[in-house]
């Protein structure tokens, strides 16, 4: 599965993650795993160049998970 590199919004907050290709659209709703309860984070920009899901998950093992997981689902 491709996964695409993101920039979110939630009111004044703003974030990066990686997310499934499904959801990586701009002002698509998704809820983040790593991150709080407080309701779906919309899209602001979607990013170029997807990975491969594996390779992120070696990239996040190889760099103690650091990276943002993908999400959980898209609302």
């Amino acid at each position: 599965m491709r996964v695409y590199q993101c920039r979110f919004r939630r009111g004044a907050e703003r974030t990066v993650a990686w997310i499934e290709a499904r959801g990586a659209k701009v002002g698509a709703l998704v809820d983040l795993e790593t991150l709080d309860k407080e309701g779906p984070w919309e899209v602001e920009a979607v990013f170029d160049v997807p990975l491969q899901d594996r390779a992120l998950k070696e990239m996040q093992r190889l760099n103690r998970n650091s990276l943002s997981s993908l999400m959980k689902n898209v609302v």
